[in-house]
């Protein structure tokens, strides 16, 4: 039944082009959070748990 479904199907590019988008998508992501102008941000958020009263 769903290789029937899948025959009717009139878009064969659109899985391509959703696998592709997610690729780009999550190889984006790493690069942008292991970039090393970020390293700063992620020790000053990682430390704000432990810090006492309010720091705005």
């Amino acid at each position: 039944m769903k290789q029937l479904i899948l025959t009717q199907f009139p878009w064969t590019w659109l899985p391509t082009l959703s696998l592709i988008i997610f690729f780009v998508f999550f190889s984006g992501m790493i690069l942008f959070t292991g970039l090393k102008t970020r390293k700063q941000i992620f020790l000053s958020a990682s430390q704000l748990p432990l810090e006492d009263g309010d720091k705005q």
